[in-house]
């Protein structure tokens, strides 16, 4: 299965690819939010793709039908995909943008797959077996997180740093800590993390489900993972919303940096 999904995860790249070499133009969708014609033809490529895979799991793709969470509940297993996330990303031509297909078993995920179009790479995460890869064209890698040291190195968004981001910056070099602060667009913030190429990403602003959960299988297979802010794990499903409550991912040590993001000032119960 990972070698066919890696093959569809390529085949949306191509069909990214063509569009932004263009003068595409851009939709805002009722949510306020940009989609191309980029958008709908990695969805198709998806869709067609996973449905040759098994066409008795569902597939809950941000440019498809949503289907109500009273028909979603009942889903024991289910494909979770955004197509083109960090779409803004793809408008700006900033390069930052990438193709996330998850697995979601019982409410977690099993299996991520998270392309970037524009460095031909593709990061893989299989949870069960704990293993974390970044294939290229050339060679498979694997990766694994490493353990936070003195210096700090935060990931944040490049479009939704907070007030509250602020305030852990703060704290933490309250403590002494020097902190590094890397922009970066779209799910590929995760793959970092899970590649050891940095700490910790804490999210306030909205996003969706299908934004993070194939990042969130591929840095717990490489030994981190996503938590909500009083160091729960994220269950996803949940609810007829799919949006995520504020988080935080890391490469280790959970619930210290659930207890940092409390000293911060920031309750982790009202996010």
């Amino acid at each position: 299965m990972l070698d066919e999904l890696i093959n569809i995860t390529r085949l949306a790249h191509r069909e990214i690819l063509d569009v932004y070499d263009t003068n595409f133009d851009v939709e805002i969708k009722s949510d306020n939010t940009p989609i191309t014609e980029a958008d709908r033809r990695a969805h198709d490529v998806i869709f067609e793709g996973l449905s040759r895979i098994d066409p008795t799991i569902p597939v809950l793709s941000e440019e498809g039908d949503i289907p109500a969470f009273e028909v979603r509940r009942h889903w024991e297993k289910y494909w979770i995909v955004d197509p083109l996330d960090g779409t803004r990303e793809f408008t700006e031509r900033n390069d930052e943008f990438t193709v996330n297909i998850a697995l979601i078993e019982r409410g977690s995920p099993s299996l991520g797959i998270v392309g970037i179009p524009t460095k031909a790479v593709v990061y893989s995460g299989e949870v069960d077996r704990a293993i974390a890869l970044c294939h290229t064209h050339y060679e498979v890698i694997p990766i694994s997180t490493k353990q936070p040291g003195d210096v700090i190195r935060m990931i944040t968004s490049r479009h939704y740093r907070t007030t509250q981001n602020q305030q852990i910056i703060e704290y933490l070099e309250s403590l002494g800590k020097t902190v590094e602060i890397t922009i970066v667009g779209s799910s590929i913030k995760m793959c970092h993390i899970a590649e050891g190429q940095a700490d910790v990403y804490v999210r306030f602003g909205l996003s969706n489900e299908w934004d993070v959960a194939a990042a969130d299988a591929v840095l717990t297979a490489a030994g981190g993972g996503m938590y909500l802010l009083n160091g729960t794990r994220k269950v996803y499903n949940q609810s007829e919303s799919t949006l995520n409550s504020a988080f935080f991912a890391c490469s280790a040590q959970p619930k210290e940096w659930s207890h940092i993001i409390e000293q911060s000032g920031i309750t982790t119960d009202d996010h």
